[in-house]
């Protein structure tokens, strides 16, 4: 299992994460109808002739007005119309270029609360880390104090360790002349 920093390193890239692809989703799959009613009239056109859910790329607001000379594209019964810039009676499927139909609106706003709710579930589990973090409620001084009593008790480990080593290498020492007794006793002197 990592540690803790490196739990919280992975959250925060993840959140990151989520960040970016709730943006893109919201940007990509939003109706573009404007929130706020133009003020000016001729800015652009009236917000009842603006459909809802338009597949069509927003136009720009400096964008000029086409003129109503030209006759509205010609469809046949029951054909959907095509999007500006899709080959006529295509659907413009192949066309990277042209924008995703964007949700319903319930769809919108179910897959809205969704991300809302990864991303408060993500901000939770860094929260959690970093109240688990080592010396997160003491002050300075006080984990300068732990260090030093950590320090002085791997101090007094390794005096420990040393001990037994010394102690291994006479206990080894022993053995080799119990063996080496052994071995004369029962061979005798050769």
């Amino acid at each position: 299992m990592a540690d803790i920093l490196t739990q919280l390193q992975t959250c925060l890239d993840q959140l990151a994460t989520q960040f970016y692809a709730t943006l893109g989703y919201l940007t990509t799959y939003h109706d573009n109808s404007p929130a706020i009613p133009p003020s000016i009239p001729d800015a652009a056109p009236a917000l009842a002739q603006i459909p809802k859910n338009s597949s069509a790329p927003p136009v720009p607001a400096g964008a000029p007005v086409p003129s109503q000379s030209s006759p509205p594209p010609t469809q046949t019964p029951g054909q959907q119309p095509s999007a500006p810039g899709a080959p006529p009676g295509g659907s413009g499927e192949g066309d990277p270029n042209i924008p995703p139909a964007p949700d319903s609106p319930r769809t919108f706003a179910s897959r809205q609360r969704e991300l809302a709710r990864d991303l408060i579930i993500k901000e939770q589990q860094i929260e959690y880390l970093i109240s688990v973090l080592p010396g997160i409620d003491s002050s300075e001084a006080e984990q300068g104090r732990r260090i030093a009593e950590l320090e002085k008790e791997l101090r007094g480990v390794e005096q420990e360790r040393e001990h037994k080593m010394n102690e291994l290498g006479r206990l080894r020492k022993r053995l080799e002349a119990v063996l080496g007794a052994v071995e004369t006793g029962i061979y005798g002197d050769r």
